[in-house]
């Protein structure tokens, strides 16, 4: 079941970097856009319209802005030394162009 109250809480950054970072951002977008990418692959495959494939393989960017943009907003936040912070903005935004164009 999803957790919209975390989801939440991931969007405004009131979440620790590291859990924004690792598991919402990383994991999480890991399964989600292999999934994706995957159906698309398939469909491709199995000669479906190009649009469609196109449509599934961006069916997770919206959770990718919502990881990206709360990994940015939990790094604003983070107590600790910056160049961690600045480091987990920079890594999130390739995170989240990788998979866009992969």
């Amino acid at each position: 079941m999803i957790d919209f109250q975390r989801l939440k809480e991931l969007w405004l950054g009131h979440l620790p970097l590291d859990v924004a970072f690792w598991r919402y951002a990383l994991v999480y977008g890991l399964a989600l856009n292999v999934v994706a990418t995957g159906a698309a692959l398939a469909l491709l495959v199995l000669d479906s319209p190009t649009a469609i494939a196109i449509v599934v393989h961006l069916l997770p960017v919206p959770y990718s802005v919502l990881a990206t943009c709360g990994v940015w907003r939990s790094a604003d936040r983070y107590p600790g030394r910056q160049d961690i912070a600045s480091g987990a903005k920079a890594a999130v935004i390739v995170w989240f162009c990788f998979w866009l164009i992969a």
